[in-house]
């Protein structure tokens, strides 16, 4: 079935009984989803700039269409903590969050339908290096992407649960946005725990999770076949192949991982079965590469008429690519240009090691520092060797591929990397691990 057109979600048929979300047991319909969004707009008429910010996923539908209705420009930070909303305070008017139904009165505005091309949400990149940049899109965009999703796959039938925020484009698209259009409910609440998420899982679900999720599925039992989720999404960082298998085992389904950005929605999937698949390219995606293995895009969702250029460098394949890392993750040490992801992917080979990340320390000269969590193997031998000599252990094995330069000179080994909300591990995170500000 096409997608809703999100343009005329108001104005073209939909019966009000129909399931829109669930929240706190309760099961919403359309019909007051829309009365919601109604009194909303009144509420909210005459705002021209505001910051969303809801942990309440319904709250946040109701929040954004109703500022849509309103002709406001939506800013929505990436997290709520003071000292983020302070930062970004120059952008906004008023502050519109979870006490938003509290406030409305029966003041309701009349619901039009919106305008596809002005681009009305702003969203933050949550890259690598942890400063991240405004990018700017309109209702259209996300319509045209959810016709290039709708190619990839079904859409969902059943409920639609998360473990990501809908404040980045990921969550907004396939736990907000994808149901809204489809006409199935979504979940209200941004489950933390799997447990609490499991517990709630209606038939035939969809799961819209992440690498920072997926890979603590650890001490969870196999799911009976009735209790098994339809789809499982990931997306953020590419999953680990072992955390795609155990995904597998216990949820019953390989999950989907998603490969694009803020700047370019989604445009690339896989499924790993066997363990480092190549990424397709989604329905109407093209691509292109630079000497140095730069993909450029170009796609009718992504903003402007010509290519894209990205930071990521990927091998071209027929109809999609292998990923090779981030351009922007190459620096120099001891006048040596080093490929931080080169040297991630060689700690992760060694047996002590199952994942690694490795930044670059803020001093002169430069040294790199890398977080390690061992394997069961490197475990055992963490324990019997003590940290010093199992750091030793491990750049031997790196100085097999190294060089010198590329030595880790700082370790840190730890239970689990310092994962976002969206699955990515930042040098700003790793660092932190050392006592680096970043």
């Amino acid at each position: 079935m096409t997608p809703h057109p999100l343009t005329t979600l108001f104005t073209a048929g939909r019966a009000d009984t129909a399931p829109l979300a669930l929240r706190r047991g309760e099961t919403i319909t359309f019909g007051r989803f829309r009365d919601d969004v109604a009194r909303a707009a009144g509420a909210l008429a005459g705002c021209r700039r505001a910051a969303l910010f809801c942990r309440d996923g319904y709250v946040f539908a109701v929040g954004l269409f109703g500022l849509l209705q309103a002709g406001s420009d939506i800013l929505l930070p990436p997290n709520g903590q003071p000292g983020t909303l302070e930062s970004l305070s120059d952008r906004f008017d008023r502050l519109v969050g979870d006490d938003l139904l509290e406030g409305l009165t029966d003041e309701r505005a009349a619901l039009a339908a919106l305008p596809a091309e002005v681009p009305s949400l702003h969203f933050f990149t949550s890259g690598s290096t942890g400063l991240p940049r405004c990018v700017a899109k309109s209702l259209g965009m996300m319509e045209r992407e959810l016709l290039v999703l709708d190619k990839m796959e079904a859409p969902p039938s059943g409920a639609v649960l998360a473990t990501v925020t809908h404040q980045h484009l990921y969550g907004l698209t396939f736990r907000i946005l994808q149901p809204l259009a489809a006409g199935c409910p979504f979940a209200a609440e941004t489950h933390e725990l799997w447990e609490t998420l499991l517990a709630a899982l209606p038939p035939g679900a969809t799961v819209v999770s992440s690498p920072a999720h997926l890979t603590r599925l650890g001490g969870i039992a196999p799911l009976p076949a009735a209790g098994r989720p339809c789809r499982v999404l990931s997306a953020g960082a590419p999953l680990s192949a072992a955390a795609a298998a155990e995904s597998a085992v216990i949820l019953g389904c390989l999950p989907t991982e998603i490969f694009g950005s803020t700047e370019t929605g989604a445009v690339a999937t896989r499924r790993q079965r066997r363990g480092g698949e190549a990424w397709s390219l989604l329905p109407g995606v093209e691509m292109r590469t630079a000497e140095d293995g730069r993909l450029s895009l170009r796609a009718p969702h992504i903003a402007g008429a010509g290519w894209l250029a990205t930071n990521d460098r990927v091998a071209p394949l027929a109809g999609g690519f292998h990923f090779q890392g981030r351009a922007d993750r190459v620096v120099k040490v001891e006048g040596k240009r080093i490929d931080l992801h080169e040297i991630e992917q060689a700690l992760r080979r060694l047996p002590g090691v199952e994942t690694a990340a490795v930044a670059v320390l803020p001093e002169t000269p430069a040294r790199l520092a890398a977080a390690v969590v061992p394997s069961r193997t490197g475990a055992a031998q963490l324990s019997r060797l003590g940290a010093f000599r199992f750091g030793r252990l491990l750049r031997r094995g790196l100085a097999e591929t190294q060089e010198a330069a590329g030595m880790p000179r700082l370790w840190r080994f730890v239970a689990a990397l310092p994962i976002g909300a969206m699955g990515k591990c930042r040098d700003a995170d790793v660092l932190a691990l050392f006592g680096e500000g970043a």
